[in-house]
């Protein structure tokens, strides 16, 4: 393990955590000036998910691009993760989302390392650095990218709904399983590189009110559709 990975505390296996198909839930926004600035700040710095199963993708997209300075899209990642797969997995990412394990082979190719961790809410804090996490809500699984948690808020780059600030017992309840711990997926950058001191990924020093969408909004709009799930 390096260095790096050691930061994040205790490691666990990958586990065969997948996203669900999920809807993007983009509504049309009427045009005014406040409108579009708005949503330029519930956008900033996060990939939005262009399809029901793609969250995975769009996690780690916005991880790289705007935590790792590795610019990539969420098409680009599912077209080399479908690429690498058989037919047969394919229907099965299109159907149930990407794996924890889909995502580590999506990094290397991208020539970073990664891996999942299985850490107590308590360390939640300590996180010094952007990862992704999956959280369930009603039995509907999701990845998302934590920035980061501080005092009583969580801070999130959804790719669902943008960016997102909720109380911090409400991520909890969605990430957290019966015995306190929770999976958060980290990425190191590949040899030769090290994190940005700085990322659009930081938590803000001057927070903008974007607590508007509480847990409960962030799994309608993320909530498994019965569409197609084929790749347009």
């Amino acid at each position: 393990m390096t260095r790096a990975l050691a930061l994040l505390l205790a490691a666990s296996a990958l586990l065969p955590l997948r996203c669900a198909a999920q809807d993007a839930g983009n509504a049309p926004a009427r045009p005014s000036s406040r409108v579009a600035s708005v949503r330029e700040l519930r956008d900033a710095g996060v990939v939005r998910q262009r399809y029901d199963y793609s969250c995975g993708a769009a996690a780690l997209a916005t991880l790289l691009t705007y935590g790792l300075s590795d610019p990539v899209d969420e098409q680009a990642l599912l077209t080399e993760l479908l690429e690498m797969i058989s037919a047969e997995d394919q229907t099965t990412v299109q159907r149930k989302g990407l794996s924890l394990l889909d995502l580590q082979h999506l990094a290397a190719v991208h020539r970073h390392a990664a891996q999942g961790f299985r850490i107590p809410v308590s360390q939640l804090e300590k996180l010094r650095r952007p990862v992704i996490v999956f959280v369930q809500s009603r039995g509907y699984p999701h990845f998302t990218v934590l920035k980061g948690v501080r005092g009583d808020r969580a801070w999130l780059a959804d790719p669902s709904l943008g960016n997102v600030r909720m109380p911090l017992y409400r991520f909890v309840d969605m990430w957290a399983d019966a015995e306190g711990r929770g999976i958060v997926f980290a990425v190191e950058p590949s040899i030769g590189r090290a994190w940005p001191e700085t990322s659009a990924l930081d938590v803000p020093d001057r927070p903008v009110n974007l607590e508007a969408v509480t847990a409960r909004r962030l799994f309608e709009t993320a909530s498994p559709s019965r569409g197609d799930h084929g790749i347009r």
